[in-house]
């Protein structure tokens, strides 16, 4: 078991992709904690005031007095932890070094526990360094403040020395389950990309989704969403208090106890392991990380290249790369990873837009959240269609479809490389441009796809809503847009998923690799987007310059042509002019579906 464990820490040292991940949780502390709330703390204004907060109510939470309060926060995003146990069990499985691990070590059931321990050391190392990296930055704020400053009086010391190592703990609970969760995941799915697919399905619907309807959906979905680890997360990052003037003794939300909370995380810990090590035990590894065709082979057609190299014989250039299409498009159907990745956006469109919305409309006033029927039911009838399926696609608070879009495309982009399989396609007829074109209409199909499927799961939907509670499935009050509206909306949708698809396809081709991309990704849209869409429109002139260059702000101005959905106020996001908006995405597109093309032609495959 020590010889597992000091060889998957020295594959972990090495893998820039473990890095990135056991990094995300201390960048996200550092940068979006401190270091963006103090450069907002220096430029509030008192127009600002109402709502940003006073620099007295900012500077509180940002001194050494609460800082395991923002750090263990931060660990409870627990999104890092399971995509880093999934990328580096699965990534053994997809490309068949656990057979080597497997078939060299002792036995194993201690060569998996190495890699357990391994996996979970970095999980704990993450949050430690999260940790450490709060008490700096807060220790730093506070030095260049002074104790004189308005809110710094009593946060200069730091909590007790029980409560930060009970703080630490429940970080350590926490990423350790999650993690653990991970190595599940990347194991059932035996490669890393699926093993992600499905880490963020889990995020984002178990701990995102079913954390809302626990709020909202009364007494029984609260007994459920009380019994999975999310709910124990709460407890766990509630327990220590709110930042702010109260900290510590702030009043909290604890769905469950204390000691339940702890019991509940680590029996889960051993539930996930304990799938894990069965499906280790009892696997095959003899054909791990081999390439099996995705169909039955025929003796006329041995691979999807020799159809296309056929097909480019016959009839020229053209031909050739719709042959290579076909192909890409043959595999993809029967690439589980992929189906899943095509139908995020339709699923979480139908759960966020619709499902979710609805359970809240028929809780009626015992909603938590406040939102009475009459504000719940105009945004899930035909009449507002439209701004649904944008907004969701645009920017939907728990898996935008952008993210969406791009996983599509680092998948397709990454693996053929990560997997050396694209040797076999650029090697055989037709040439490496007509492939890589053929590469390209493939993501372009699954892309739209995704995007006509998410359309048709939206109109479902709300028709089937205005029918129950209307009569009619396009209401005077709300009735179904027509075909101008509704084609116009659908040409920004495939615009927005052409340009993100795009810039995920760049990122797999140029990083070898989809599981990269994704960790790269998961880096962008915790620690980044967020940021830069909520800043946008409190940035300087010439910042804002560069952001209007980013292909947020245009997403933002098309996905909002609409309207936008929300039942608590509108949000200010940052926006261009129209035109600029499809100019700049239609560039992305274009730039990042001819990169990887240049790159195939000119990479080294042997």
């Amino acid at each position: 078991m020590l010889a597992s464990l000091r060889a998957e820490l020295l594959v972990l040292r090495k893998s820039k992709v473990a890095w990135a991940l056991v990094l995300t949780t201390p960048m996200l502390t550092l940068i979006t904690v401190y270091l963006l709330a103090f450069l907002e703390y220096l430029g509030d204004t008192p127009a600002l005031y109402a709502q940003e907060g006073t620099p007295a109510q900012a500077l509180e939470g940002l001194l050494p007095s609460q800082f395991n309060i923002l750090a263990i926060e931060q660990v409870a995003i627990t999104a890092p932890f399971i995509v880093l146990g999934a990328v580096i069990a699965g990534g053994d499985w997809g490309r068949g070094t656990i057979k080597t691990s497997l078939l060299a070590g002792p036995s194993r059931a201690r060569t998996f526990a190495g890699q357990v321990a391994a996996i979970l050391i970095a999980c704990a190392f993450s949050v430690l360094l999260s940790f450490a990296a709060a008490a700096a930055a807060s220790m730093a704020i506070r030095a260049y403040t002074g104790p004189l400053a308005p809110g710094a009086a009593g946060q200069d010391a730091f909590p007790p020395g029980i409560v930060i190592a009970e703080s630490v703990g429940a970080g350590l609970l926490i990423a350790v389950t999650y993690g653990a969760l991970g190595i599940a995941l990347g194991t059932i799915c035996r490669s890393a990309a699926g093993g992600v697919a499905a880490a963020l399905a889990w995020y984002f619907l178990i701990d995102v989704d079913l954390s809302d309807l626990s709020t909202d959906a009364g007494p029984v979905v609260q007994h459920i969403y009380n019994a999975f680890p999310e709910a124990s997360v709460t407890t766990l990052y509630f327990m220590f208090g709110s930042p702010g003037s109260l900290g510590a003794a702030s009043a909290t939300y604890e769905p469950v106890a204390h000691h339940a909370a702890v019991a509940i995380m680590l029996g889960y810990t051993a539930v996930f392991l304990g799938v894990a090590l069965a499906l280790v035990r009892r696997r095959d590894v003899v054909t791990a990380g081999a390439v099996r065709p995705p169909w039955p082979l025929s003796p006329w057609r041995r691979t999807p290249a020799a159809g296309a190299q056929r097909a480019a014989g016959s009839g020229g250039r053209g031909a050739g790369v719709l042959a290579s299409a076909r192909a890409e498009l043959l595999v993809m159907c029967r690439w589980p990873a992929m189906r899943a990745l095509v139908l995020v956006l339709p699923a979480f469109t139908l759960f966020d837009g619709y499902l979710e919305p609805y359970v809240l409309y028929r809780a009626g006033t015992s909603s938590v959240s406040g939102n009475s029927p009459s504000q719940v039911l105009p945004a899930i009838l035909p009449g507002q269609y439209l701004p649904a399926v944008l907004n969701s696609i645009g920017f939907d608070y728990t898996l935008p479809g952008t993210a969406a879009f791009f996983l599509i495309g680092a998948l397709a982009g990454g693996t053929p490389w990560a997997g050396r399989t694209i040797k076999t396609s650029l090697l055989q007829a037709p040439a490496r441009t007509g492939t890589a074109l053929g590469q390209a209409l493939a993501v372009t199909t699954a892309l739209a796809t995704s995007v006509i499927l998410t359309f048709a799961a939206a109109g479902l939907s709300t028709g089937l809503i205005a029918l129950i509670t209307t009569g009619s499935v396009s209401p005077a009050a709300g009735p179904l847009p027509g075909p101008g509206q509704l084609t116009a909306a659908l040409g920004i949708a495939v615009l927005v998923s052409l340009a993100w698809g795009a810039l995920g396809w760049t990122a797999g081709t140029v990083l070898n690799s989809a599981a990269a991309a994704f960790a790269g990704l998961l880096l962008w849209t915790v620690i980044i987007q967020g940021q830069l869409d909520y800043y946008a429109t409190l940035m300087p002139r010439a910042v804002r310059a560069v952001y209007d260059l980013l292909p947020d702000a245009a997403t933002n101005t098309l996905t909002l042509v609409d309207g936008q959905i929300s039942y608590n106020g509108l949000q200010s996001f940052g926006q261009v002019a129209p035109l600029l908006a499809v100019a700049t995405l239609a560039a992305y597109a274009l730039a990042c579906f001819t990169l990887p093309v240049i790159l195939t032609r000119r990479r080294d495959i042997l």
